[in-house]
Formats: C-alpha cells, sequence, structure tokens
C-alpha cells in the first residue's frame, strides 16, 4: 500500500460515516435525494474548523437570498397594478354602459309642448351621435392604458417563474446545509462524550464547555435555517397563486377587448338606424304620440309610485336575514373567545412544565459545577 493510500484511507472512513449518518436522516422531509451526499459533504467542510463565527456565518448566503425572494414576492402582492388594471376595466364597462340610447329621448328646452317635441326629434340624432364619439374616445384611452399595464403582468408572469425556480434551488442548498449541520452535530456530541470519559482537569473541563457552547450555537444555527426552508416552501404556492391571477387578468381583458367592445360597437351603430327610424315614425304622428307618452308616463308613474310606497310601508324595520345574521354572529364570537381562552390556558400549562424543565436542569447544572469544581492552587 502506497504512502498517499495510508493518508486516504482515513478520509475515506470518515466519509463513509458520513454518508451512514446522512442515509439515516428523514431525505424526503429535507427535499434531498442521496445523489445530495456529496454537496451535503462539501457543506459539512464549512464546520469542520468550529469556532462562533463559523457557526454564525454558516449558510449566511442561502438565508439572505431566501429573504430577499420573500421581499420580491411581497412587492409584487402589495404592487397595485393588479388592482389599478381591473379598475381601469370596470371603466371600461361604466363608460360603455352611459351610452344608452334611452339619452336621446331627453327634451331640450324650448317653448311650448310641440316645440319641446320638434326640438327633441331634430336634434336626438346629433346628440345621439356626439355621445357616441366621446365615449369611443374615452373607451380606447382606458383600452390602451389597460394594454400598458397587462404587458407589465405579462412580464411579471415570467418574472415568477424565475423566482419559482430560485426558491426550488434555495429550498434544496438550505436543506444540504441543515443535513451537513445536523451531523456536525452528532459528530460533536461523540466528541464531547469522548472528552467526559476522560480524567476531568481544568483543561479537559474547560474543553467540554466549549464544545458545549458550540453545539448549542449550532443547534440554534440549524433550526434557523429550517425555519428559512419551510418560509421557502410556502413561497412556491404564493407564486404560484399571483401567477395565476395575472395570467386570468389577462385573458379577461382579452375577451373584453376582442368580444365584449366590438360587440357593443355593433349595437351601437344598430341602435343609431332604429332611432332614425323611430324618429320618421313619431314625426308622422306627432301630437298623438306626445300625448300617448304623456299618458303612458304619467301612468307608469303612478304605478311605480305606488308600488314602492307600499313596498315601503310593507318591509319590516329589521329584516329577519339582518337578526340571522347578527346571531349567528355572536355565537361564532362566543365559540371564538372560548376556544382563545382555552388554547391560552394549555399554552401557559405547557409553558410552566417548560419552565420547570428549564429550572430543574439549570439548577442540575450548579449543583454539578459546585460539587466537580476544583480548589485553586
Amino acid at each position: 500500500m502506497s504512502k498517499s493510500d495510508h493518508v486516504n484511507l482515513p478520509v475515506q472512513q470518515d466519509n463513509a460515516m458520513v454518508e451512514q449518518k446522512f442515509q439515516q436522516m428523514d431525505l424526503k422531509e429535507l427535499g434531498l435525494q442521496p445523489e445530495d451526499f456529496q454537496q451535503v459533504l462539501a457543506a459539512r467542510e464549512e464546520l469542520q474548523d468550529l469556532s462562533h463565527n463559523a457557526v454564525a456565518e454558516y449558510g449566511k448566503n442561502i438565508a439572505t437570498t431566501t429573504a430577499t425572494y420573500t421581499d420580491e414576492l411581497l412587492n409584487l402582492v402589495q404592487n397595485r397594478d393588479l388592482d389599478a388594471t381591473g379598475q381601469k376595466l370596470n371603466q371600461v364597462v361604466r363608460v360603455a354602459q352611459q351610452l344608452n340610447s334611452a339619452n336621446i329621448l331627453n327634451k331640450s328646452k324650448s317653448s311650448g309642448f310641440l316645440g319641446n317635441l320638434l326640438s327633441k326629434f331634430k336634434s336626438s340624432k346629433q346628440n345621439f351621435n356626439t355621445h357616441f364619439s366621446t365615449t369611443k374616445e374615452q373607451i380606447d384611452v382606458l383600452v390602451k392604458e389597460i394594454e400598458t399595464s397587462q404587458s407589465g403582468l405579462k412580464a411579471r408572469v415570467s418574472t415568477l417563474d424565475q423566482m419559482f425556480e430560485g426558491v426550488q434551488e434555495e429550498y434544496k442548498q438550505l436543506g444540504i446545509h441543515i443535513a451537513a449541520g445536523k451531523i456536525r452535530q452528532q459528530e460533536l456530541q461523540q466528541d464531547i462524550t469522548e472528552l467526559t470519559a476522560l480524567a476531568q482537569d481544568q483543561t479537559t473541563t474547560q474543553k467540554i464547555y466549549d464544545l458545549n457552547h458550540l453545539a448549542n450555537n449550532l443547534e440554534k444555527r440549524v433550526s434557523d435555517l429550517q425555519v428559512l426552508q419551510q418560509s421557502a416552501m410556502q413561497t412556491l404556492p404564493m407564486i404560484r397563486i399571483i401567477q395565476s391571477n395575472n395570467l386570468m387578468l389577462v385573458d379577461k381583458f382579452y375577451a373584453i377587448k376582442n368580444i365584449t367592445l366590438p360587440a357593443w360597437k355593433n349595437q351601437i351603430s344598430l341602435a343609431i338606424s332604429l332611432n332614425e327610424q323611430k324618429n320618421s315614425v313619431q314625426l308622422a304622428n306627432s301630437i298623438d304620440d306626445a300625448t300617448n307618452e304623456l299618458l303612458r308616463r304619467n301612468a307608469e308613474l303612478l304605478h311605480q309610485n305606488s308600488v314602492d310606497t307600499a313596498r315601503a310601508n310593507q318591509r319590516s324595520v329589521i329584516d329577519i336575514e339582518t337578526l340571522e345574521h347578527v346571531q349567528n354572529t355572536l355565537i361564532n364570537t362566543v365559540n371564538d373567545v372560548i376556544k382563545i381562552q382555552k388554547e391560552g390556558m394549555q399554552k401557559r400549562t405547557e409553558a410552566t412544565a417548560r419552565l420547570k424543565a428549564l429550572q430543574d436542569n439549570l439548577n442540575y447544572l450548579v449543583i454539578e459545577s459546585s460539587s466537580d469544581g476544583s480548589e485553586p492552587n
């Protein structure tokens, strides 16, 4: 056996022991595969020469990157473009609804009953055409604004895809560092056990204390990385939900722009022609139509006022649905308060037990330190 073989043998044995510990872990929970062992081995090298600074800096770059992705996602969630685009779509609908063919029947001011009727007929087409042109211009302006927002939403879908891939990679890297950290924790505990079994002197005791302190710090750091990994996992569905919302809004705008708006314009054009026909018929029988219209309007107004008055008079001061809602809300409130109180009592009980355990452990350490300590020379 060559000299290099003698040197590599302990390293190979050490790697084999590390791999055995790695295979015993719940790899699925960490988001890892058996073939990720080499990366875990490389991450373990960061903790080979243990120090307080090395533990504190362990996995720092991954944690920073994950936090950056989370901040970017929050910025996207808080971005007002989604709400602004939805408001513009609603504004398109409102503007189009304002172009109602019934508006052409509004009377312009003129003297005499017959003068009002003739003036209405003469100006109806002009007013309607002017109203149509103004509304069309408003819709065209809004469409351009929404197209700009739509382009931004589609661009963010691609950005979110990149973010999704990045978060997946960060999730894996966090799992690798968690696995390496746990392996190093086991090795530290083994070192502490071996030192404890030796004859105790001041140097050995100090080493045990230092190793315990490093082990505690490493355990805290690994726990922080586990929290970050869970946060990364929660970020993934959030990204997909935001992407889905963006795509649905883009599709909705396509439908309005390509289907709804053309249908509106066609119907408005037909309404102009129909309005001209209606004016011709009314001009041929203007007096009778005006009289009949007046009578019908008064009759309809009387009917509507009477029905509205009767309904208002018959309506209860408080709707039964309102009373049911109030009662259900009160019941839910009481149940929720009771649930929260019970949970609080349970948590306080658990906290008391844990505090007692902490106190017992501290007392034990103090007593043990007092009994094992040696008199200074």
